[in-house]
């Protein structure tokens, strides 16, 4: 099990490659980034590719089911609790520090603890993400809920949810690696 810091420095990571992937296109470079999108775009570069793919379900491993699509809720916390290493948060938006890139507090996150060498890891799904729909990145927070809302995890875990009354439920890693996988809105 991950630590929930490390998951925390490794979220501020994949924000990093997220505006790089953002700022690749002109039409929306050094735009704020806003949390919504942020958080969808965490669960489609954690989640696998394709049916028994690679993912980075074992360092996001707290997703829940929630109105606007799947959320780790240990970033969510740390989001709203403005923790980021290399950010500030404000009511929408993520920003970057002045002059911020991330850099690791904590070496070992990157190079042991069990699950690999983190840093290639999440680079390589931020890039399979980019592989799978180049145009991810310029879609606004709603079309990406859109496309959450299509995973049959999430459906599955809400609707257990509104059996149970509630306004969330806990998506089990195995559903979301068991789930349709779907990166447009088609």
């Amino acid at each position: 099990m991950v630590k929930v810091i490390d998951k925390i420095e490794a979220f501020d990571y994949m924000l990093q490659l997220f505006e790089e992937w953002r700022d690749s296109h002109e039409e929306l470079k050094n735009e704020p980034f806003p949390k919504l999108k942020a958080m969808k775009l965490l669960f489609l570069a954690a989640a696998p590719k394709e049916q028994g793919g690679s993912d980075l379900l074992d360092i996001f491993d707290n997703f829940y089911a929630m109105p606007y699509g799947p959320v780790e809720i240990d970033v969510y916390n740390a989001i709203q609790e403005d923790k980021l290493p290399s950010y500030t948060v404000n009511y929408k938006y993520i920003e970057r520090k002045v002059d911020e890139l991330y850099k690791p507090r904590n070496t070992a996150l990157w190079t042991g603890r069990g699950y690999g060498d983190l840093y290639n890891r999440i680079r390589d799904a931020v890039n399979d993400l980019k592989k799978k729909n180049e145009k991810l990145v310029l879609l606004n927070a709603f079309e990406l809920v859109e496309i959450t809302h299509r995973w049959s995890s999430w459906n599955r875990a809400m609707d257990f949810a509104e059996f149970m009354k509630q306004l969330s439920a806990k998506m089990p890693t195995d559903s979301i690696r068991d789930s349709s996988k779907i990166f447009d809105l088609k």
